[in-house]
C-alpha cells in the first residue's frame, strides 16, 4: 500500500512539473524569472473548533496575455501548486495536495478557474469522523469577481467567489463554498487576505470559517 501511495505521489508531482515546463516553453511566462507566490493561511472554523488548521502553499504563475489594451485586458494562467495543511488541535499534518489550475482572467475583475489536484489525507475530520491515509483525485471549479473598493487606489481590494469540489473517488460533488473577502497590501510584494467562507459539505455538516493569511510574491 505504501509503495502504491508513493507511486501516486511521484506521478502527480511529475505531472505538475511537466505541465509547468510545457507551459513555460510555449511562452506563458514572459520573462526569464518564473513568478512564485508563498502563502500562509490560518482557518478558524466557527462551528467546529477541532477542524481549525493552518496551511502552507507554494504556487508558480505562468501567464499568457491575450489582450493588453487598457480596459480590455484578457489573460490565461497556468498555476502549478503544492499545499500542506496542519490541524491545530491534533498538531498533525492532515492534508497534502498538489496539482495545477487553469485560469481565465478578464480586466482583473472576473476570474474563471478549473483546478485538478491529487490529495493525500491523514487524520482529517470528515463527515464528523476521523479517517486515515486516504488518497483522492479532486476537481475544483472557481468563479470570482473582484474590484478595488477605493477607486483609483490599490489599498483595499474586495472579492466574492464560489467554488465547487468534485471527488473522483466518490464519483460526486462533495463541497460548495461561498467566499467574501478583502486583500490589503502590506508591502510591494506582500498582501494580507481576510475572508469569510461558508462551506456546504454535500450530504454532511456545513461550516462557517474565518481565514487570515499572508501572501508573498517573489
Amino acid at each position: 500500500m505504501r509503495l502504491i501511495r508513493a507511486g501516486r505521489i511521484r506521478k502527480t508531482a511529475a505531472l505538475v512539473l511537466g505541465i509547468a515546463l510545457f507551459s513555460y516553453s510555449f511562452g506563458f511566462a514572459g520573462g526569464s524569472k518564473l513568478p512564485l507566490r508563498y502563502s500562509l493561511t490560518f482557518n478558524h472554523d466557527i462551528r467546529h473548533a477541532d477542524e481549525n488548521f493552518y496551511a502552507n502553499r507554494l504556487e508558480a504563475f505562468l501567464v499568457k496575455k491575450i489582450n493588453s489594451s487598457p480596459g480590455k485586458e484578457v489573460s490565461l494562467k497556468v498555476i502549478p501548486f503544492v499545499e500542506a495543511r496542519h490541524n491545530v488541535e491534533r498538531r498533525k499534518k492532515e492534508r497534502v495536495s498538489a496539482g495545477v489550475e487553469l485560469g481565465f482572467n478578464w480586466r482583473d475583475f472576473f476570474y474563471l478557474g478549473e483546478q485538478l489536484r491529487q490529495v493525500w489525507r491523514s487524520e482529517p475530520v470528515y463527515n464528523r469522523g476521523v479517517i486515515k491515509d486516504t488518497d483522492m483525485l479532486e476537481a475544483l471549479s472557481i468563479v470570482s469577481l473582484s474590484c478595488q473598493l477605493v477607486p483609483g487606489k490599490d489599498i483595499l481590494k474586495g472579492y466574492i467567489s464560489g467554488e465547487y469540489t468534485y471527488d473522483f473517488r466518490l464519483g460526486r460533488g462533495t463541497r460548495v463554498e461561498a467566499i467574501a473577502g478583502v486583500l490589503i497590501p502590506l508591502a510591494k510584494e506582500a498582501r494580507l487576505n481576510l475572508d469569510w467562507r461558508h462551506r456546504d459539505r454535500i450530504h454532511a455538516d456545513d461550516c462557517d470559517t474565518f481565514e487570515a493569511g499572508v501572501l508573498y510574491n517573489f
